[in-house]
């Protein structure tokens, strides 16, 4: 695997050129997901994939628009960059994932928005949402096409997401040709106990939103020693951002959280629709079951600094008190609500792309 991490060229904004970058189509899709398509499309994904409830999609409906596509957004985004003098498009892969209504917006926007043809492999699980917003680029003008399959011959770079195994797989597909690949992250939140309810709520969002799946997901919570887990379980429970008739299938999986943390004997809170299980602070960051989140206590914010640096690349972000040491962090509530900048695995997507060049046929 050859991962570009190239920093990015820069030049005021008052003497940035606008005309060079592609967001007319991106401009326009911000207003796009209404109407009979945009239905249609949603009822097919909720078909192939039962966690994209009407709810969950809407909520990332609305993140990609208050965080992506406000007024002025993806221009101040890419006015921090400027095209090599050489530079000339190309074409670029895109393998998304499937685990999050509309995941691989932000990798297929930075590529029509640099102005490279784009070969889209959506995941199986979110075919329709990501043939949409295909649909509608193209409409606006954007060079792309869905595939059944990605082949690294016609492709001079290539952006590909999925878990571990799929990250294995992608480095010996892609082998020889620029790629930037990403494999499993977790995320995690860090509490001080001065935390308002407003925070809480966000809290539980960052826990919650999109039943807990995908890397911004926060599964791990430091807390300080003696910390009321009881108490902060009860509250979180007041804000859990999906509602009850949505949740059929997650609550199977809160029961059995619920029953295997019963039978082994462990320190665990019942939140009601959720578990907190407690392991030890030196312990690894671990993908735990849905519907249940673990949390360590800390004495000194050293220790927690020190975990997040050993931990640092298993880490997608750290929301709430996370010290200042570690690259990737927001404010709670924040961690489902990505802008442009926050690139997955830290890696400047639009540097990657910028730095592609044709490669001999």
């Amino acid at each position: 695997m050859a991962r570009q991490n190239a920093a990015c060229q820069c030049e005021p904004k008052s003497i940035k050129k606008m005309q060079d970058w592609n967001i007319a189509p991106l401009e326009r899709l911000g207003n796009a997901f209404a109407g009979e398509e945009w239905e249609r499309a949603v009822a097919a994904a909720g078909g192939r994939n039962s966690w994209f409830t009407r709810g969950q999609v809407e909520r990332a409906v609305a993140a990609v628009r208050r965080g992506m596509f406000a007024p002025n957004r993806l221009r101040e985004w890419l006015a921090a960059y400027r095209k090599p003098a050489a530079w000339q498009p190309v074409t670029v892969g895109v393998v998304t994932a499937g685990n999050l209504p509309l995941v691989g917006l932000a990798d297929l926007a930075a590529a029509v928005a640099v102005g490279h043809r784009v070969v889209v492999k959506p995941s199986s699980k979110d075919r329709p949402l990501t043939e949409f917003v295909v649909g509608r680029l193209r409409e606006e003008g954007a060079a792309m096409e869905v595939v059944e399959k990605l082949e690294a011959d016609g492709v001079d770079g290539v952006i590909a997401t999925g878990g571990d195994a799929a990250r294995e797989a992608f480095e010996r597909e892609f082998r020889g040709i620029p790629a930037l690949l990403r494999g499993s992250r977790l995320s995690a939140a860090v509490l001080n106990g001065t935390e308002s309810e407003a925070q809480l709520a966000g809290l539980a969002e960052d826990m919650f939103l999109y039943w807990g799946l995908g890397c911004r997901s926060v599964t791990r919570l430091w807390v300080p020693r003696g910390y009321d887990t009881k108490a902060l379980a009860e509250r979180l429970r007041l804000h859990l951002p999906f509602a009850e008739d949505e949740a059929v299938q997650y609550r199977s999986c809160y029961r059995y959280a619920r029953a295997m943390a019963a039978m082994n004997g462990e320190t665990w809170v019942d939140g009601g629709a959720f578990v907190l299980r407690q392991v030890a602070a030196s312990a690894p960051p671990m993908a735990p079951k849905l519907a249940e989140v673990e949390w360590s206590e800390y004495v000194s914010v050293e220790e927690v600094a020190a975990w997040l640096a050993l931990h640092e690349s298993r880490l997608q972000c750290v929301s709430g008190e996370a010290p200042d040491t570690f690259p990737r962090r927001v404010a709670l509530g924040q961690t489902q609500h990505p802008r442009w900048t926050d690139y997955a695995d830290g890696v400047d997507t639009v540097a990657f792309l910028l730095s592609l060049q044709p490669k001999e046929r």
